[in-house]
């Protein structure tokens, strides 16, 4: 029988509005033009022509402009966004064969008789149970009378099997 592969789903793809123009880079380049609007109305003086708001708007236009290009199929907002994110995370790795995970740090006692018997009754609580069933099957293996082997089928599956002769 003939397997054949089923592609999965290509999400990567980003849909064109206009153009050759992503959603996201029309966002950028529409982004200056309401901010532009919103401090033409509310920086003093309201509603009036100023140079310090026709240069802030000229600079927030330069910089979405430049945060809309694409640069290997990415925006440069995204890189960004890639670039801060690994800086963020810890650069290096420190072992600590001391650290405190999974340890019982909280045993306190006045006297070393107390101490004792808080350190028995940890050290019967950490002792493992009995496994008949772990055993028993360690046994089997461990015969030599045992036949034991693995086989694997044409799928990738595994079986065992474990016989007496």
């Amino acid at each position: 029988m003939k397997t054949t592969i089923v592609p999965a789903q290509i999400t990567t793809v980003e849909d064109k509005i206009a153009g050759n123009l992503t959603f996201t880079q029309l966002l950028l380049m529409i982004a200056p033009i309401f901010l532009g609007g919103a401090i033409y109305a509310f920086f003093p003086p309201i509603i009036k022509f100023s140079i310090l708001k026709t240069i802030i708007v000229i600079l927030l236009t330069i910089i979405s402009m430049t945060l809309a290009i694409r640069i290997k199929g990415r925006l440069i907002l995204e890189w960004i966004i890639i670039k801060s994110r690994y800086n963020k995370r810890p650069q290096f790795y420190t072992f600590n064969k001391n650290d405190t995970y999974l340890r019982n740090t909280n045993i306190q006692a006045e006297n070393e008789s107390e101490q004792k018997t808080i350190i028995e009754k940890v050290h019967e609580k950490s002792k493992i149970p009995a496994l008949p069933k772990l055993v028993r099957i360690e046994h089997m293996l461990t015969d030599p009378k045992a036949d034991f082997h693995f086989k694997t089928n044409k799928r990738g599956g595994l079986n065992v099997h474990i016989k007496e002769i």
